[in-house]
């Protein structure tokens, strides 16, 4: 009888203890995973937030990031409708943050810009031959392959159709931008920006319409173009928007109108790490964060701009911008695709 009472307790044991194990395994596991932060950002930033990603973790070594690259707007996708975790969301073009988002919070900081160009490489045909006042007609010989990102899941690719209606205007060449489209087979068109440069690399595309800033992403030349076209300059938001595009089908159709590219950034409305996501916030919008944008080739403004529609961004964080009513920033009004 003792015997049968002792396997019992040994039986009874293995079954409890094991399963005690595994929640406090769970447990430190949940401690773990709170002091993650997680980024999804735009592709073109890859560089920066990498290196922001390294000076948080130095700064905070109990702490990581865990950053994820795509589409500005797949990463808000991500959010709103495949509801990943995420803690902070940064896209390339901070519009497409002052919609009201499920899973997003209703207020926007711009705090880099960007500047549109053409990329290649030294075996891209009429490399050579390619400036400011010829690459519409080098790109369209006989033979040359361009290609730009897709303008439903990346900002790259609107502001590609957008540069090109400005190009139109800008050299006195009437159906330039239709023509350019034309040229450009769906073949060449890529879901994201940075998907390019291996197309370049491997001598797939001999140009591509992108960021100054992915020239160092990858071993590309970089032809800057006029600022009249390439969406750099704050001071011609105006005349930007001027000329705008749609995107999308059927119910999902947007107008997209010209504005100088600037990226936004905001907290999601559930972030599993909100302490550590507004601490990262203030990395990027510090000096060291400043630097690590002229690093990787973004355009740096006066102060950070704040759009805080839903009356809902931390106080730390509003105390470090400037309100945007007060510095119109590019494009505000119009709308941005979805």
């Amino acid at each position: 009888m003792k015997l049968r009472i002792a396997i019992w307790l040994l039986v009874t044991a293995a079954m409890f203890f094991p399963i005690s194990g595994i929640t406090q395994a769970a447990d430190a596991q949940a401690v773990v995973d709170s002091r993650i932060v997680r980024v999804f950002h735009a592709d073109s930033l890859r560089g920066y937030i990498g290196d922001l990603a390294n000076a948080f973790q130095t700064a905070h070594p109990k702490s990581e990031v865990r950053h994820e690259g795509s589409g500005s707007l797949d990463a808000i996708r991500k959010i709103t409708d495949l509801h990943q975790p995420c803690d902070v969301i940064v896209t390339a073009d901070w519009r497409l943050l002052t919609t009201p988002r499920a899973g997003i919070e209703n207020w926007v900081i711009v705090f880099a810009g960007n500047s549109m160009g053409i990329l290649y490489n030294d075996r891209s045909k009429g490399g050579s031959e390619i400036s400011v006042a010829n690459w519409y007609e080098i790109v369209r010989r006989v033979g040359v392959r361009y290609g730009h990102s897709n303008p439903e899941r990346d900002p790259a690719g609107y502001w590609t159709l957008i540069l090109w209606k400005l190009a139109e205007h800008y050299y006195g060449r009437p159906g330039l931008a239709a023509n350019l489209d034309a040229g450009c087979p769906l073949t060449s068109v890529r879901p994201h920006n940075i998907d390019l440069i291996a197309l370049i690399e491997s001598g797939e595309l001999d140009y591509y319409f992108g960021y100054v800033s992915d020239a160092r992403l990858g071993n590309l030349k970089f032809l800057e173009l006029p600022p009249e076209i390439n969406l750099a300059d704050f001071a011609r938001r105006k005349e930007y928007s001027q000329v705008s595009i749609e995107v999308g089908n059927g119910k999902n159709r947007k107008t997209v109108y010209g504005a100088p590219i600037a990226y936004g950034i905001s907290i999601t409305t559930d972030a599993p790490n909100r302490a550590d996501a507004i601490e990262f916030i203030k990395l990027m919008l510090s000096p060291e964060g400043r630097r690590a944008a002229d690093k990787n080739g973004l355009a740096q403004y006066a102060a950070p701009l704040g759009d805080d529609s839903g009356n809902s961004m931390p106080a730390e964080l509003k105390l470090l911008t400037k309100p945007i009513a007060a510095d119109q920033p590019p494009g505000s009004g119009t709308e941005a695709s979805p």
